[in-house]
């Protein structure tokens, strides 16, 4: 009777902190606190290492961008970008600047809509999210995808 008082204490504190998910003094980046900051058509990206839910959410018209950056959900300026979205493999680069942050980001395609479907308006990806803030660097492997 008592292991089972225990175990569920245990589970119990476990399940609370998992749900908490910030940025630790070895990591930049953690999940947006705010995960509907932008909703319909957008760029939105998760990695599962560093949290649940998104870790990028943008706006398709790239007038707002953000990422939880030190603790704090950040607006993101797109300064550069250079490639493509349009087939598998195709390689995209971005850079986003804010206050004392730079954000390289490079996607790769992975899916593409079939040819034909007028009904599909999404690509999807892999992006490596390359984070600097003062001296601290993190690199982000992420997934995600870009449309409506």
């Amino acid at each position: 009777m008592r292991l089972i008082k225990c175990s569920a204490v245990v589970i119990v504190l476990f399940g609370a902190t998992s749900l908490v998910w910030s940025a630790t003094p070895d990591h930049l980046v953690a999940p947006l606190k705010d995960q509907h900051a932008i909703d319909g058509c957008a760029w939105s990206a998760s990695a599962p290492t560093v949290g649940p839910g998104f870790v990028f959410l943008g706006e398709i018209d790239d007038s707002r961008s953000l990422m939880n950056i030190g603790g704090s959900d950040v607006d993101l300026a797109l300064t550069s970008q250079h490639g493509t979205l349009k087939k598998v493999g195709d390689v995209l680069e971005r850079t986003f600047k804010a206050h004392g942050v730079l954000v390289n980001a490079k996607y790769r395609v992975t899916w593409t809509c079939p040819k034909g479907d007028d009904s599909c308006e999404v690509t999807r990806f892999t992006v490596s999210f390359n984070v600097s803030k003062g001296s601290k660097q993190q690199t982000v492997r992420a997934t995600g995808d870009v449309g409506c």
